[in-house]
């Protein structure tokens, strides 16, 4: 803010006293704290601030929502899972009455190219291809992969131009992550060649592994003649109602008000006819841009989220701002920072009306128009990924600012951390992401795990998604899950039979509360520091378990204090589903629950003493198996785990049906693994048995002749009538009286050996060991 103009800042900031921090802009705090001690990390200061809502305890809260444009992947959930988290830290613990936004972008380059794309393949298929032309497909192919392969040598030989003289670390550390990038892509379209190449002739395969590069090629030739709107409409509801399925899977709490772009153009017709009238805004060739330098001019600050206010915008972030459809005329800009305000469509664009011609809004102006519609003209949290910092977030800022005229459209700007994996940003735009569908379905990875992921990372610090760090938050879900069910089994005890008070370990435990309690509450006042707050939490569990096995009679008013301490915390942070006062899941309460308990314990207490029984009257095969399935099967569906333990009683855990279903799927595929190879490796030994025995199956008379049969050379020429040993060599010579006497050992031998054939059943008997072969190897072969 320039010195000689007076800040225009909405009632309930103190625009008389603002805030500066070094290399940062001016920032208007709210007048009045209110008394929670809550400090956030503010974009705005890069700085940890007192927070407190402009209006009472009245948070207004706009958040970036996705660009459906393809199914989410795990870094969205990142910055939803973190939002969402963290909302309901300020609503379920701190008490403020959040009014939470979030936006649909169902209009944007992306959209329009991905629609297109499916568009031109679909037309592609049907029409040249014919659905089956694998000749033309290949050629085609070639082309889409030799256009390819340019690309990213032209993008990589300017990325190895040297770099402007003086640049900043931030521009250096730019070109490093893009060249990171470019390796990425290079390798990819590797992979994409050796998928195309295993496919050789096959039509579907080859058109699905150069279905990526095929439509990249028939979108520069012929996306200009996609012209029906409702394709892109059509793309955009698919992919939001993925969208919100996904979330509602992750367990996050719906926004208040969701707004689409599509619905807004008019409003941000007005609202950037505004900013030219209020002299912010300029029509050039191609869009209507804002202007930079005369915003700069009138004394508002831009950018507001660069260290530094460094105003010089890298191509890259251009590009990224500005969108991979969009390209502008050389000289039209008055500042290369200029960006687009309303985009003049092309062939190929969906299009509404304005005043300076048909075309579309600009991706920036779309979040203030529907922001300030919704919040007004100033707004306590913005939120989003790091990576919206800017140039997306100042350009929001410098259009609201300018529209209104006035000097802070956001309090406290909140920018979660990335999600890598390989040392890059989880991006659709990269192809090095795992969708939220995959993760759950496929890699086996539950809600409660990614959000105890999550809430084990600083959520505004990058973090990673790794096999070890998913294996860190089954741990700590596994421990809470036998923590809550120990805990139910102390509170289903008839305890006013114990003594009560407070001995030795009871003070323990309850010294160990408060200093959880106050360390958690004051873990989430220093910008939701969850992972401290995570750490007490669990060691508070850790606390509770060594007291549960201490051996003294457990307090069960105590427990059921840090039993419900440990759930309404782990409810608030979302991990915990339902209303009841212990525990991880839903439940039912009241009489029907205690009816089931009971039920229950008399069921146990039954097969107990059923176990007992056939041990004491050496029954144990006819009813111990049936007690096991009690235990792995029968009880599944109701939700209960059985625990034997031989030094005492089996106990129980209420536990969730899905889990226990899973469970009991993996054990059964574990036996079943099992069986298969102790199937064969009995096979390999009964066929070494056959093969063995195959050889003794004729007498020793015929032992000489029937092997000199299956010699190509025949070795004699004469055999005994009696004995069958060889008399006469294939030369006419008469065998030796030494050889002979080595053909009847030799003889002699293989008697011994077909004794002992014939005494086991003979022919008979082999015939039986091969088909029991045969069983084994078609039971083998059925079971794969």
């Amino acid at each position: 803010m320039s010195a000689n103009r007076v800040p225009t800042v909405v009632a309930g900031l103190d625009g008389a006293n603002p805030v500066k921090r070094e290399r940062h802009p001016a920032w208007y705090p709210p007048l009045k704290l209110d008394g929670n001690g809550l400090k956030v990390m503010n974009s705005l200061t890069e700085t940890l601030e007192d927070f407190a809502p402009r209006d009472g305890r009245v948070v207004r809260w706009y958040t970036c929502g996705p660009t459906v444009y393809d199914l989410s992947h795990m870094g969205h959930a990142r910055a939803y899972l973190t939002f969402d988290i963290i909302r309901r830290v300020m609503e379920d613990y701190f008490g403020y009455s959040v009014i939470y936004q979030m936006n649909i972008t169902d209009i944007d380059d992306k959209i329009i190219k991905r629609a297109r794309v499916n568009k031109l393949l679909d037309d592609f298929k049907e029409g040249e291809l014919r659905h089956g032309d694998v000749a033309r497909l290949m050629a085609f192919t070639a082309e889409a992969v030799t256009a390819a392969e340019s690309g990213l040598a032209k993008r990589k030989a300017a990325l190895f131009e040297p770099i402007t003289e003086g640049a900043s670390s931030r521009a250096k550390a730019d070109r490093e992550e893009k060249l990171l990038e470019v390796q990425l892509k290079e390798s990819q379209l590797v992979e994409t060649k050796v998928k195309i190449a295993a496919a050789k002739d096959d039509f579907a395969a080859l058109f699905a592994a150069a279905s990526g590069v095929n439509g990249d090629l028939l979108d520069e030739r012929s996306g200009h003649s996609v012209s029906d709107q409702q394709i892109f409409e059509d793309h955009a509801r698919k992919y939001e109602r993925a969208f919100f399925e996904d979330m509602q899977r992750l367990g996050i709490r719906e926004p208040d008000i969701v707004t689409r772009v599509t619905e807004y153009v008019p409003q941000v017709v007005e609202f950037v006819q505004k900013i030219i009238d209020n002299g912010f805004a300029y029509v050039g060739e191609t869009s209507v841009f804002f202007d930079t330098e005369a915003y700069i001019r009138a004394g508002h600050d831009y950018p507001k989220l660069k260290p530094g206010g460094d105003r010089n915008t890298t191509e890259d972030e251009m590009a990224e701002g500005e969108g991979v459809l969009s390209k502008g005329i050389e000289g039209e800009k008055r500042s290369p920072n200029d960006f687009a305000l309303w985009k003049f469509s092309k062939p190929g664009e969906p299009r509404w009306p304005s005043p300076w011609g048909e075309g579309r809004p600009g991706w920036h102006i779309e979040c203030s128009v529907m922001a300030s519609d919704i919040l007004g003209e100033n707004m306590d949290i913005h939120s989003g990924g790091w990576d919206l910092k800017f140039p997306h977030h100042d350009n929001e800022c410098a259009q609201s600012e300018a529209c209104n005229l006035h000097s802070q459209w956001v309090n406290y700007f909140l920018h979660c951390g990335h999600l890598h994996i390989k040392g890059l940003k989880m991006s659709k735009s990269l192809k090095n992401f795992i969708t939220i569908r995959q993760a759950l379905d496929e890699l086996g990875v539950t809600a409660r795990t990614m959000r105890l992921l999550f809430l084990a990372n600083p959520w505004n610090k990058p973090m990673n998604f790794s096999d070890q760090s998913l294996d860190e938050a089954k741990e700590k879900e596994r421990v809470l899950r036998a923590f809550f069910g120990s805990v139910d089994i102390v509170l289903r005890t008839d305890n006013w039979k114990a003594t009560q008070g407070a001995n030795k370990h009871d003070r323990e435990l309850l010294s160990k509360w408060v200093e959880a309690e106050a360390a958690v509450h004051a873990a989430l006042q220093d910008n939701f520091d969850t992972v401290v707050a995570l750490q007490q939490l669990m060691s508070l569990v850790a606390a509770t378990n060594q007291y549960l096995l201490s051996g003294e009679r457990p307090s069960a008013t105590l427990v059921r204090k840090v039993g419900c301490y440990v759930t309404k915390m782990f409810r608030i942070f979302g991990v915990v589903e339902g209303s009841d006062d212990v525990g991880l899941q839903k439940q039912g309460s009241g009489d029907g629950e205690a009816r089931f308990i009971e039920v229950v314990n008399t069921l146990v207490r039954f097969r107990d003493e059923v176990r007992d029984a056939a041990k004491d009257h050496k029954v144990v095969a006819g009813f111990l198996p049936l007690c096991d399935k009690v235990r792995d099967e029968w009880l599944v569906d109701a939700g209960v785990r059985l625990e034997d333990n031989p030094a005492g009683p089996t106990t129980w855990k209420s536990d969730e049906p899905a889990l226990l279903h899973k469970e009991l799927a993996e054990r059964r595929a574990q036996q079943e693994g099992d069986r298969q190879r102790r199937l064969a490796n009995q096979a390999e030994t009964k066929r070494k048995l056959v093969e063995k025995w195959r050889q003794f199956t004729y007498p020793p008379s015929e032992y000489f002749r029937l092997q000199d049969e299956q010699r190509v050379e025949k070795k004699y020429a004469a055999y005994d009538d009696v004995t069958g040993l060889p008399t006469m060599t294939a030369a006419g010579e008469e065998v030796s009286e030494k050889e002979a006497k080595k053909l009847s050992k030799e003889q002699a031998k293989y008697a011994k050996s077909y004794d002992e054939f014939i005494g086991k059943g003979g022919v008979s008997w082999l015939q039986e060991q091969e088909a029991e072969l045969a069983s084994m190897v078609a039971e083998l072969k059925g079971s794969n």
